[in-house]
């Protein structure tokens, strides 16, 4: 029996409580820490990592750039909304995703987790995959002494209901790279798997000042034409603008 379960001071482990006047017909009904349960297995089967784990959409903050919580931060205002909006109006089997853009300490895996957490709330298959990680697995698999093979480790990518990819582009671009993300993407795409990400990503080069240039990535440059045309059909981008909340560390 789970710890959650098996030391709660309400049910005593038995998953079930008294049924309060009026709530029912029966003498119990089930407690909440079935549902908590429910919630912590739901964490682990996704993958979300443990330094992620309190990321909800309750404490993402669009005013960290003022201390005093006068100012919003529109750009993450509309993001969060965004993220919001999709987990209460999805529906499986409809195509769409979303992709998290924007640079790096913006928040972008904050609401990737928070959207994934709330739909593995509703119920939904979800799984949580770093992008490099995931490259690094299936390159892996090749090696003779690994008993897993690409197609096993491509399976839960695959057939998972929602998948939540980040950090997108997160690394040279190759042949080998452009195939099997592009096959990972397709296949999902045709199935109708809604997948989402975010990326430090840009769709076209950032224009500068002359030797002023800051050069950011593109979407072709990092994943080559067939993905970033594929995503933008499978995806509403949603921008997040803001300095690296991270410095404030530093």
């Amino acid at each position: 029996m789970p710890a959650s379960v098996a030391e709660c001071a309400v049910c005593g482990g038995t998953g079930w409580r008294p049924a309060p006047a009026g709530e029912g017909p029966t003498a119990v009904v089930p407690c909440e820490c079935r549902e908590r349960e429910r919630a912590a297995r739901a964490l682990d089967i996704a993958g979300i990592p443990e330094k992620y784990r309190a990321c909800s959409f309750s404490n993402f903050n669009c005013h960290w750039e003022d201390p005093g919580g006068r100012l919003r931060n529109d750009s993450l205002w509309v993001a969060l909304h965004a993220a919001q909006k999709y987990a209460d109006d999805y529906t499986p089997g409809e195509p769409g995703g979303l992709l998290f853009l924007g640079a790096t300490g913006v928040g972008k895996t904050h609401l990737l987790v928070a959207l994934l957490k709330a739909l593995g709330g509703r119920g939904f298959d979800c799984l949580f995959l770093d992008y490099q990680e995931l490259l690094r697995q299936i390159q892996n698999s090749y090696n003779a002494e690994v008993r897993a093979t690409e197609y096993q480790l491509l399976r839960p990518v695959l057939a998972t209901e929602v998948v939540a990819i980040d950090d997108l582009g997160n690394n040279r671009i190759s042949d080998w790279v452009e195939d099997t993300v592009t096959y990972v993407i397709n296949y999902r795409y045709s199935e109708n798997r809604p997948t989402l990400f975010t990326a430090n990503l840009w769709e076209e080069p950032m224009q500068g000042e002359p030797g002023k240039r800051v050069t950011h990535a593109t979407f072709i440059e990092r994943l080559g034409p067939r993905v970033a045309s594929r995503l933008k059909e499978m995806c509403r981008f949603v921008e997040l603008r803001s300095r690296d909340y991270r410095a404030r560390g530093r």
